[in-house]
């Protein structure tokens, strides 16, 4: 269900807001690592279960079993539906980058996560055998072993979350517009076209967006990959503008989530 809300969204977003295909994987890979940062709440409230039936036992002498096996039962279905939303959301990513990346090890995290619901699940059966059989010490072993199985799951989703980020990392874009001045620092104009060379691949880049007619025109470039790029104008008869090399990066992303870059026009 949350899938459906959270996707439909997006598909709103998208009918009203011109984004681009780069940034939907990046929202995609924040709702995988949202869904991951579920996880670890889950787990946090499972503890909380697991320390309250260790309470009764020991000091109250009077467990709950049907509230403790009620919010188990509520961790594993929850950790199963934010795995499946983790798979769900790097699906949709992969979908929409440009860039190709590998997700496998966090979907095999995902799975492992699952893996470990069963473990779960056995230790509360074992421990409400135990606690009926009027067995504590054996239940307390059974709890404790809960209990490693919940810190593995908080492990493995933080595991998630740091490979996720480094995907974000590889596969962010970022939007560059020429900010043309004269020899003077005032704005002006120039209309002989742009080009964008990376430094590393030598593959060169042009103004727009490669679907749109007006591919090569204007002064803004879309979904430019992390890397060092050389941001330069053609020349005309007379006239033509400085060069200015830029490696990209969050960091120079403005408010309007735009990297300015300031070419000088020249004339003769």
């Amino acid at each position: 269900m949350k899938k459906v809300i959270f996707y439909s969204l997006m598909i709103c977003l998208l009918g009203y807001f011109p984004i681009s295909a780069q940034s939907t994987t990046e929202q995609n890979l924040s709702y995988a690592i949202q869904s991951t940062e579920n996880i670890q709440e889950e787990v946090f409230i499972a503890r909380n279960a697991v320390s309250q039936l260790v309470k009764e036992l020991v000091i109250l002498n009077s467990p709950n079993i049907p509230l403790f096996e009620n919010r188990m039962t509520n961790h594993v279905n929850s950790v199963l539906n934010n795995s499946d939303d983790v798979q769900y959301f790097i699906g949709l990513a992969h979908n929409s980058s440009s860039v190709t990346f590998d997700s496998s090890s966090v979907i095999l995290d995902a799975n492992e996560l699952v893996n470990q619901n069963d473990i779960i699940m056995y230790y509360v059966s074992e421990t409400v055998t135990a606690i009926n059989a009027n067995n504590t010490s054996i239940a307390l072993n059974h709890l404790q072993a809960i209990s490693t199985v919940l810190t593995t799951q908080n492990s493995i989703a933080q595991n998630m979350i740091s490979n996720i980020e480094i995907i974000q990392s590889n596969t962010m874009s970022f939007n560059v517009c020429i900010k043309l001045v004269d020899y003077q620092g005032n704005p002006t104009t120039y209309n002989a076209g742009f080009y964008a060379l990376n430094t590393a691949t030598n593959e060169a880049f042009y103004p727009g967006r490669p679907e749109d007619q007006d591919y090569g025109y204007g002064n803004c470039f879309y979904n430019l990959a992390p890397g060092n790029y050389n941001f330069d104008s053609y020349q005309d008869y007379f006239c033509g503008t400085s060069s200015e090399n830029v490696t990209l990066s969050q960091s120079l992303v403005n408010s309007n989530g735009v990297i300015e870059v300031t070419l000088r026009v020249w004339c003769e």
